[in-house]
């Protein structure tokens, strides 16, 4: 559903649903230069997902919110 979503934004997204560790996959995506990330896993609460932007702390936000921020951000 949130991949769905983000694409009917024409939000770029890349689902990593490998079997590599939650570690492995942050520096993966460091790595290659993903800007945004969306966590889902134990920090997740209810429609809150673990948001992450390049250089900045990670943050508890709803996926409207994060599409808006993303949005705001290619403009």
């Amino acid at each position: 559903n949130i991949y769905n979503y983000l694409k009917g934004k024409n939000i770029d997204t890349i689902v990593d649903d490998t079997d590599e560790n939650f570690s492995s996959k942050i520096k993966k995506f460091n790595l290659i230069g993903i800007p945004f990330q969306i966590m889902i896993g134990k920090k997740s609460e209810g429609d809150l997902f673990e948001f992450v932007e390049v250089g900045k702390e990670a943050k508890n936000l709803s996926i409207e919110d994060i599409a808006k921020i993303i949005i705001n951000k290619k403009k």
